[in-house]
């Protein structure tokens, strides 16, 4: 990491209140804490060299309570990124912190750091984790990553999200259906449209692809449901 961060000290991009955009939690008021590095580079992010400042923890729960009075109450502190799961040392009093507060936790996560989500899931109250397929983000094959990183999570609530272009190859798509199907077949799986903007909205094509590949979803795993980025639509942060 550019930035490694200590117990007390992470680079934050920023900390706002908004609404929730994706997922089962849509339309709900959230708190978000975002955080600055990623590890890998999706080519769909508009995250992408962002710069946050470095904060500490005090600093970070400071902002948090300052919104809850001023703008909610939320429903959750959504911790995002960026990747929040490689600020395990920071994320670990944060949390802590936190829930002493009885802040409810919603984690969002590429869904790859195994090892650091053994960290922090006792922590969560909800994780939102991604399946990246390497055919739309043009990273690597995370499918055995996303495997481990699943039987973890599957003891708290969690929600997948596979962002779709014109690029997906639908057997690799498959390939992640069947494992979810084998490791944790109640999660509700979330497709949605690859956009930097409006324009995967607007594309005819997509929304038709998204279309197919919900019917297909459908015959491997029970809850299988095309997703917007409400934020997106209603062009807020």
């Amino acid at each position: 990491m550019k930035h490694p961060p200590t117990a007390d000290r992470a680079r934050i991009t920023e900390i706002f209140s908004s609404l929730q955009g994706e997922g089962p939690r849509m339309g709900e008021r959230h708190l978000f804490v975002r955080f600055e590095e990623c590890h890998i580079e999706c080519e769909y992010c508009d995250e992408l060299g962002r710069e946050g400042r470095e904060m500490s923890v005090d600093e970070v729960v400071a902002e948090i309570d300052r919104l809850e009075t001023e703008a909610g109450p939320h429903a959750y502190v959504s911790l995002t990124g960026g990747e929040p799961l490689l600020y395990v040392p920071f994320l670990k009093p944060l949390c802590h912190r936190l829930r002493e507060k009885h802040y409810k936790i919603l984690l969002e996560t590429n869904g790859i750091l195994w090892q650091a989500l053994e960290d922090v899931v006792k922590d969560c109250d909800l994780i939102a984790m991604d399946l990246k397929l390497s055919s739309v983000s043009h990273e690597k094959d995370f499918l055995d990553d996303h495997a481990k990183f699943l039987k973890i999570a599957r003891g708290k609530e969690t929600y997948l999200k596979i962002v779709v272009s014109k690029d997906i190859d639908e057997i690799e798509y498959d390939d992640h259906l069947c494992m979810v199907a084998a490791v944790a077949p109640a999660t509700p799986v979330f497709l949605q449209p690859a956009s930097r903007g409006r324009e995967g909205y607007d594309d005819p094509r997509l929304m038709k692809l998204l279309n197919t590949l919900q019917r297909f979803g459908s015959r491997r795993l029970p809850d299988v449901r095309v997703g917007v980025q409400l934020h997106k639509v209603l062009n807020i942060r």
